[in-house]
């Protein structure tokens, strides 16, 4: 028994030293250290009883052996040669190939399968001290490992491998010879890829490896190796990497050189020579640059020829890495991304922690400290395979994990498996889940498909999902974003990549509401047009935190950040820029969370807004790149922004808004759909032709021509006066005192414009006051509680539209007393306030999209194309 292992815990709770075990003893024997599995199970014959220092260690393996010595024993080269004789044949013993002896004033690194000091790459023996506390050190152990064998003890510039290159060849090679579509190319390559990573970290060995498939091209033909690779090495990739039961999916599903059915495809197997060699003039895969993990999607993006089925799933990666540093991500975490895509949303969070939250035990277990979970419904419904990209995307992240455990690839498996799931069951997708409460952190870029929103709210009432999702928003992010809100936990947060109609669409206005009455508005980030490869929709990066406690009311400041550049060229070959105002705005926002009421900050790009602003802007939306003024948007540049488009991105924004009229077509369909059930039930009730006499009390008069610029700069207060005009809100007149003698006041009732807009009623709320031009309409008493002003409203200015009123026949009162409205009634005869209330939601869908569409218009006029 080892005292020392137990008392200190070293067992359940070894120090770390990066991602190894560190053992600091010095009283433990090797037999002991054995009987715990912290070492190789096996006969160390004399050295049984030799008690190391320290160890180094994962998974029963020696990574080194630590020797520490007084200073006074390592003073001469004897003392140090007695010192390294005295412990290499344990270290080697140990199989491992790395011996430190060091008294923490200096540090000699010995290669124990040569016997000699290591050196760097200018060939001086290493000098580095040895500090288990530094990250240096397990900077430089990994280098050592990288670098030393049974032939080197120089130290060798780690070379990191990025295939993106080579992902655009093989990309070439095989579209030259199949026509196949990018995403096929894709899949394609990373099984091809996949199956060489394996290879290099050992997982595939013997007859099932890389190297010994290319050797059967000595002894065998082209077609024989393809036919082998089909039945005998695929077969092993999925035996090891077993296909989830649940959507029948698994790491690698390419199908240019392998049939669905799993046969050789015959005809391919000369360019399936030429792709593997390839591979093989890479060299070994272990190295691979952090980078190719993300980019080796995004590279065929760039080639994609059906790109416009792509832009749902490919954020680019400099913005999840944004959204990534704004996080607080910690063990225990249960985290979603309800459109995962290819998974990088939930994998570039967790990357420099993977050893943190992913561990192997002494038995040999995969223990999850963290709870990812990715949905995807798939972007086309006969190629759905974004999961299994998902898959080996995970795979690539944990390859260090894997290369030091290639035996445990069942365990692996279960991981891909629980992690990424495919959701094709409904057309739905992860909207066929209703989840609540249940995630810390939800993190995605859900799609902005809106054409075909009908369809699925459509299934959503066949599926009895009506109570969860009952804000009726218009698109699918409108569905998602209430998806995102209600699956999370009281107190977890979600940053959401939204399309800016979310934000300013009138039609949105009530899911706006539900954002603010459900959660906190932590922060909202512009985004540059063009910031996706697929379109030049303007987007957000949303933060919210769902309340504990719905009645709380916030009150601290959101924080708002105009971003131009996001660190890469804003077109398809997306190279560098340098700046990056994403990572300024990521930075900032960490610090505003720390202390949000003492936040300051001199980025002129950084404004935070006290929240009152969103609360009151419901209704006309946040975006708030408006509240900027011209100057301060001159001085970051932002008017040239979009100043003009190319033929091509005039193309591809007439395509974007050509897909949310068809959202609207759909939003009107539903209506019809709506008006004949209504329309059967008026039938029931009756119509009543009402004339305007009998519902509004003309004899109460309006104001005089009193209202010149003078007498409201004398009276100025915060009584608003209304013309005539076409807009509802606009205050043209000014705002006066309340209780001025000679002057009228108005409260919550309807007004007719006799002038300027003629014909336009508007429903005012508040205390207000009118100008000559304009006409009070205040309901009798008696009706009251029976009549809607809204659906009064659309009813007059719809019948009186059918009258010539115009400025040399003005609508006064005389001529529109007797004008008769059509009012729905109940069986009693009484008018039926539910069926006005049912009635007006149509009327307000009509005008908002009447609206969205203005503006559009509005917007394309505004630009110059450059030819």
């Amino acid at each position: 028994m080892s005292e020392e292992l137990l008392q200190r815990d070293l067992l359940g709770n070894p120090e770390k030293l990066g991602k190894w075990n560190f053992y600091n003893i010095g009283a433990t024997s090797l037999r002991a250290l054995k009987e715990y599995k912290i070492i190789p199970d096996i006969d160390y014959r004399k050295f049984e009883k030799r008690k190391p220092d320290g160890l180094i260690a994962c998974n029963k393996k020696v990574i080194a052996v630590i020797s520490n010595k007084l200073p006074k024993r390592l003073k001469t080269k004897k003392q140090i040669d007695a010192e390294v004789k005295d412990w290499i044949e344990v270290t080697k013993k140990l199989k491992s190939s790395l011996l430190i002896i060091t008294d923490t004033q200096k540090t000699i690194w010995i290669n124990a399968l040569m016997g000699e000091a290591i050196r760097d790459e200018n060939n001086n023996d290493l000098m580095q001290v040895f500090n288990p506390k530094d990250i240096e050190t397990v900077k430089l152990i990994e280098k050592i490992l990288d670098s030393i064998d049974a032939k080197n003890s120089q130290l060798i510039a780690l070379k990191l491998k990025d295939p993106s290159p080579l992902a655009k060849q093989i990309w070439q090679d095989i579209w030259s010879v199949s026509g196949a579509t990018p995403e096929n190319c894709l899949y394609t390559f990373v099984e091809l890829f996949i199956f060489k990573y394996l290879s290099d970290l050992n997982v595939l060995t013997g007859f099932y490896n890389f190297y010994e498939l290319l050797k059967k091209y000595e002894t065998n033909n082209e077609e024989e190796v393809l036919e082998f690779y089909a039945d005998v090495i695929r077969k092993e990739i999925k035996n090891k990497f077993k296909e989830s039961p649940r959507d029948k999916t698994t790491i690698i599903n390419g199908t240019i050189f392998v049939s669905k059915d799993e046969k050789a495809v015959k005809g391919y197997s000369a360019v399936f020579k030429k792709v593997l060699e390839k591979f093989n003039n890479e060299g070994k895969l272990e190295n691979i640059h952090h980078e190719f993990k993300s980019k080796i999607f995004e590279s065929f993006l760039k080639e994609s020829i059906s790109k416009k089925n792509w832009g749902q799933f490919f954020t680019p990666l400099k913005v999840v890495r944004a959204i990534a540093q704004m996080t607080d991500i910690h063990e225990g975490m249960s985290i979603c991304d309800p459109a995962c895509g290819v998974g990088k949303f939930l994998l570039e969070p967790i990357l420099k922690d993977l050893h943190r939250f992913y561990k192997i035990d002494k038995n040999r277990n995969l223990i999850r400290k963290i709870n990812l979970i990715g949905f995807d419904k798939g972007f086309d419904k006969d190629e759905q395979k974004t999961i299994i990209l998902a898959k080996a995307n995970m795979l690539i992240y944990l390859s260090d994990l894997i290369k030091e455990n290639p035996d445990i690839t069942d365990q692996f498996s279960d991981l891909f498996n629980d992690t990424f799931l495919l959701k094709t069951n409904s057309i739905l997708g992860s909207l066929s889940e209703p989840i609540t409460n249940e995630y810390d952190l939800i993190l995605t870029n859900p799609p902005y498909v809106t054409s075909g929103s009908s369809n699925i709210k459509e299934e959503i009432r066949k599926s009895g999902l009506e109570s969860h999702y009952v804000i009726n928003a218009l698109g699918v992010e409108g569905l998602f974003m209430e998806w995102i809100i209600r699956a999370l936990k009281p107190g977890g947060k979600a940053f959401v990549v939204i399309p800016d109609g979310i934000l300013n669409r009138s039609n949105d206005k009530n899911l706006r509401k539900f954002i603010l009455d459900e959660c906190f508005l932590d922060a909202i980030i512009s985004l540059p047009v063009k910031t996706f490869f697929t379109t030049i929709k303007k987007t957000y990066i949303l933060a919210i935190t769902k309340k504990i406690d719905k009645s709380i009311i916030q009150k601290e400041a959101v924080f708002t950040y105009l971003v131009s550049d996001i660190g890469e060229t804003l077109d398809v070959y997306r190279f560098d820029t340098g700046a990056n105002h994403l990572e300024d705005a990521a930075i900032l926002f960490r610090q505003f969370i720390a202390t949000k009421k003492h936040f300051k900050t001199d980025d002129k790009r950084c404004k935070t807004f006290d929240f009152d602003k969103f609360y009151q802007n419901i209704e006309r939306g946040w975006v708030f790149d408006r509240w900027w003024t011209e100057e301060e948007k001159r001085a970051l540049g932002l008017l040239e922004e979009n100043k003009s488009l190319s033929i091509n991105d005039f193309a591809i924004l007439l395509g974007d808004i050509a897909n949310e009229i068809l959202t609207y077509q759909e939003e009107l369909k539903e209506l019809q759909k709506e008006k004949k059930k209504i329309g059967h039930d008026l039938t029931l009730y009756d119509l009543k032709e009402v004339p305007i006499e009998q519902i509004f009390d003309l004899t109460i008069k309006t104001n005089h021509s009193k209202f010149t610029k003078e007498y409201i700069d004398k009276h100025k207060g915060t009584i608003p006066v209304y013309s005539a005009s076409k807009d509802p809100r606009l205050v043209d007149y000014g705002c006066v005192t309340d209780n001025l003698t000679g002057i009228k006041y108005f409260e919550d009732c309807l007004t007719w414009n006799i002038d300027g807009s003629i014909g336009k009623a508007h429903y005012r709320k508040g205390r207000f006051s009118l100008s000559e031009k304009v006409i009070p309409l205040i309901v009798f008493p008696q009706h009251e509680k029976q009549l809607d002003l809204n659906y009064l409203k659309y009813e007059i200015e719809n019948e009186f539209s059918k009258y010539s009123f115009n400025f040399g026949n003005k609508a006064g009162k005389g001529k529109i007393k007797n004008i008769k409205i059509k009012i729905p009634i109940n069986k009693k005869g009484e008018f039926d306030l539910k069926a006005q209330k049912e009635i007006t939601k149509k009327y307000q869908i009509i005008e908002q999209v009447k609206q969205e569409l203005e503006n559009k218009l509005n917007d394309l006029l505004k630009i110059n194309i450059d030819i």
